[in-house]
């Protein structure tokens, strides 16, 4: 009988049990369900099914159990390329593009990379940049690309067409196309039409008519290959700024017709109090699209006031910015959600047109940090009242929730809308206004947590009542619990600034003339944000003050010891005392110098270190306490985990002659001689020697500032101030990098007093000691071999000198991880 499998290219065929086999093993010794049944009952191969259930696994955030699925499966013969696909996979998640490259590079170009196509190239792209243009091109020259399955083949697509590889592009969306009807789903199928509008040949990249005379400007829009934009409140922001247009008197317009339509409706709806004369001029109105415009084909000199949410990621390949060459942008009222999208180039960009506005505080303080002019502007939707003039009374007396966590009597809704997907751009621009009319016309209360509809509510005279998942939102910073003066001096800022500059582009003044006026009219905001930023900084503890926190240890030891004693700290967290013998013993086998071992274990009981002490341990084991009656002196009843994190910040004040430190973690395994490793002492000027972190996600110092941030709940205000004085400490982006194996120069951390500047990132802000160590210290690293830091969840190595398992599938759980049996043999 017919099956699936026939469409998909399987074979009819059952496995035989030999090559079930191997992968049932592995799928047992990786503890982990790996088959998925009912697709197997469906026809779908074996190895599909495995893949399917991977990415299931990835998805829910077992990323350990991938892994451990990867490395069993790679770990035998018969399975080694389908282990490579697996591991490529899990370490895509976990550790990025660069690391799953080096294992799917070995089945690039083979059999085995046709059912992870997708996540291959994803690797290939983040790993190679536009040189993986050359491994596409030996899939499509050798017709592999055939075999790819329809979503497959839109993914490569996209990644392909961002990437401007248009023929090849081409070559997989005509292929796709080709795929008959029930093997590919709907959704696909739409969004393989949808990004051929995108080729250069389609209808998004159409000329856009100019008009003699006129001045070109672009309207807003939320069209891009990558997602469209399905938040009411992007269109409601584009729907506020044409209300900056509009209300000069003394401009018409021209262009696309239905545009122009829309701003006649607005102009019909202004407050008569907020128009203004000005000089004359045409606009040429057409939608400019905030991520989508590099695509376009954008008319020269086009000006355009930019704002909101930048930037957003394009399937993975960066940001669409630096804009199209042809924009000339008044950047104001902006967000910048991600650090990364700050490259040399994008850094570069910003200052040619800086003052950046920003929406935020934090994104103030962000660019700032790394050298780009900027200011708080507040958002553009406080000015949305300007086109809802009310002609009569405010009969307003009903209340709404919108995405509310509160509910009552009223009425409730949602503002993210996935059907104005489907609308044109002028269609959802009248959906935002209606949206903004019904809070204008019906609700004098509306409770909300989305910004979006807050401040536009607000602006036209709503009572709102404010209610966001999280007050510490990097969003948020001088737009939440703000004044009713505060709200109306950033709406006026806006509305002035942005009046200021649409007068002196309409008189004809040049690009040069246009921005100088621009830097001008924002020099006291400039001023403004000079004067705060300036006033933030974190606090440190005095050297007196650490002292008392820890009591000094390793004095009479260090006096005791050899000049050549290498000094181990080990990081224990709970339930990890039981298995340390077996590091202890590595340690040993494998070191030429004597060793003092110091445990800093917060969380363990006296009778789980008796117990400890009791075997017959090769090495000197001592510990790392904190005094519990100086604890209080710093205000914070401090949890067992809080407890050891501040143990480890105050290590160098612990083992006050020590001139340096070799950092361990519990879960570890020692393979080679470790006076290798304490012979890498950090050069002049740096602090630690260490290894990049490998968690992807965790890469960037500016990111972890943002992350801890946003991690401080309620207290909104105390958020703020921690990201304004960060960014003031440690300007400029950094790498991270992993605290779990490094080399700590304690004599200059006790000169720079390290522990002062520690311990109140972790009391103060709940910052882990790895946070902690990489803010204070930054760039200040020297490299590690990565050799001395190995990290099975996140990389492959042959041959490692130490072999860390803190985050990721320990040697004692049964799962397969690299070198578990030999650390349960030593």
């Amino acid at each position: 009988m017919p099956t699936v499998a026939r469409l998909a290219g399987a074979s009819e065929v059952a496995p035989s049990r030999e090559a079930v086999q191997p992968k049932a093993d592995a799928g047992r010794a990786a503890r982990t369900p790996t088959v998925d049944s009912d697709q197997l009952v469906r026809g779908a191969s074996l190895d599909e099914s495995l893949l399917t259930e991977v990415r299931g696994l990835v998805k829910n955030g077992e990323r350990d159990k991938a892994v451990a699925l990867g490395h069993a499966l790679r770990g035998r013969p018969a399975t080694r390329d389908l282990g490579s696909a697996v591991l490529g996979v899990a370490l895509l998640n976990s550790s990025g593009p660069d690391r799953a490259w080096s294992v799917f590079s070995e089945i690039a170009g083979t059999p085995a990379s046709e059912p992870v196509a997708n996540e291959l190239y994803a690797a290939a792209f983040g790993a190679l940049g536009d040189d993986a243009a050359t491994v596409l091109d030996e899939d499509l020259a050798s017709g592999r690309y055939r075999s790819w399955s329809g979503n497959s083949l839109l993914r490569v697509a996209q990644k392909s067409l961002v990437r401007g590889l248009h023929e090849q592009a081409r070559v997989l969306i005509k292929q796709a196309e080709e795929i008959p009807e029930g093997a590919t789903s709907k959704a696909v199928r739409k969004e393989l039409a949808r990004l051929a509008t995108w080729l250069p040949e389609g209808t998004k990249r159409a000329e856009i008519p100019q008009v003699a005379g006129a001045i070109n400007y672009g309207v807003i829009g939320y069209d891009q290959p990558d997602v469209v934009s399905r938040n009411i409140g992007d269109y409601i922001q584009t729907v506020a700024s044409m209300g900056h247009i509009v209300r000069q008197r003394n401009f018409s317009f021209t262009g696309n017709a239905d545009l122009v339509d829309f701003a006649a409706e607005l102009r019909a709806s202004t407050k008569t109090e907020r128009i203004v004369d000005g000089p004359s001029a045409t606009l040429n109105l057409f939608e400019l699209n905030r991520d989508g415009n590099p695509f376009q084909a954008v008319p020269e000199q086009t000006w355009a006031v930019t704002f909101g949410w930048f930037m957003h990621h394009m399937f993975g390949q960066g940001f669409a910015i630096p804009f199209h060459d042809n924009v000339r942008p008044i950047i104001l009222s902006v967000y910048v959600r991600f650090p990364e999208m700050l490259t040399p180039e994008v850094v570069d960009y910003l200052r040619k047109y800086a003052p950046i506005g920003c929406r935020d505080w934090q994104s103030v303080a962000l660019l700032r940090a790394v050298g780009v002019p900027a200011f708080f502007s507040g958002c553009m939707t406080t000015t949305v009242d300007t086109v809802f003039r009310r002609d009569g009374e405010d009969t307003r007396d009903a209340t709404i929730y919108v995405d509310s966590p509160q509910t009552g009597p009223g009425v409730s809704r949602t503002q993210v809308q996935t059907g104005i997907r489907d609308l044109s751009f002028v269609e959802n621009l009248r959906l935002a206004r209606d949206w903004v009319s019904h809070y204008h016309l019906e609700y004098d209360k509306v409770i909300t947590s989305r910004l979006h509809c807050n401040l536009p509510s607000r602006s036209v005279g709503s009572t709102v009542t404010f209610l966001p998942k999280n007050r510490s939102d990097t969003r948020f910073g001088g737009l939440i619990d703000t004044t009713d003066e505060d709200f109306e001096r950033i709406r006026q800022g806006i509305l002035d600034k942005v009046s200021v500059m649409l007068q002196t582009i309409a008189s004809g003044a040049s690009e040069d003339d246009v921005y100088a006026k621009w830097r001008e009219i924002t020099a006291p905001a400039m001023a403004e944000a000079d004067e705060l930023l300036a006033s933030k900084h974190l606090r440190v503890l005095d050297a007196d003050t650490v002292a008392s926190l820890v009591p000094a240890a390793g004095t009479d030891i260090a006096q005791a010891s050899s000049a050549d004693t290498i000094n181990v700290v080990v990081d224990v967290r709970r339930g990890e005392l039981k298995h340390l013998p077996k590091l202890i013993r590595s340690i040993d086998a494998h070191t030429s110098t004597p060793v003092e071992v110091w445990l800093v274990a917060a969380g363990a009981t006296s009778a789980e270190r008796k117990k400890l002490l009791a075997q017959d341990l090769p090495l000197s084991v001592h510990w790392v306490d904190l005094d519990a009656s100086a604890l209080t002196s710093l205000g914070s009843d401090l949890k067992p985990a809080a407890q050891q994190e501040l143990a480890l910040a105050l290590t160098a004040a612990a083992l006050p002659q020590a001139q340096r430190a070799v950092f361990l973690t519990a879960p570890a395994l020692v393979r080679q001689d470790l006076a290798t490793l304490a012979a890498q002492a950090p050069t002049e000027g740096s602090l630690v020697t260490a290894t990049a972190d490998r968690h992807r996600g965790r890469q960037s110092g500016l990111a972890l500032i943002h992350r801890v941030s946003s991690r401080q709940g309620d207290d909104n205000r105390k958020a703020l101030d921690f990201l304004m004085a960060a960014h003031g400490l440690r300007p400029g982006e950094f790498a991270t990098f992993d605290t779990n194996v490094m080399v700590l120069d304690l004599e200059a951390a006790r000169r720079d007093n390290l522990s002062g500047h520690l311990a109140p990132l972790v009391v103060d802000y709940g910052m882990t000691f790895r946070e902690a160590l990489n803010l204070v210290v930054g760039p200040r690293r020297t490299d590690l071999d990565a050799v001395w830091n190995h990290a099975p969840g996140y990389e492959v190595q042959d041959e490692p000198a130490v072999v860390n398992w803190r985050d990721t599938t320990k040697p004692w759980s049964g799962s397969v991880t690299p070198f578990a049996a030999e650390w349960t043999a030593s």
